[in-house]
């Protein structure tokens, strides 16, 4: 009689965790700065370059993240199913 490993297929590394949450936070701060850059605009005053900035480039970082996770996640799945 063989034992088997019992192993969670679906437990995600602590990298991919992390990289998935800094992702996360990194998406909503940068939405939260757009509303404010339109709350400016709409109050008709010049916004903060900063966080005109800070709109700009987050969303795209933080998407990429998003997307490292989301890779990362599959070939993780992928290898542990293949062994």
């Amino acid at each position: 009689m063989t034992t088997q490993e019992n192993r969670n297929l679906d437990a995600m590394p602590t990298w991919i965790t992390t990289v998935l949450w800094i992702g996360v936070s990194i998406v909503v701060i940068s939405f939260l700065a757009l509303i404010g850059v339109l709350a400016y605009y709409f109050a008709g005053v010049t916004p903060a370059i900063w966080l005109f900035w800070l709109a700009l480039l987050a969303f795209p970082t933080g998407f990429l993240l998003l997307l490292v996770s989301l890779v990362g996640n599959i070939l993780v799945r992928r290898k542990r199913q293949l062994a």
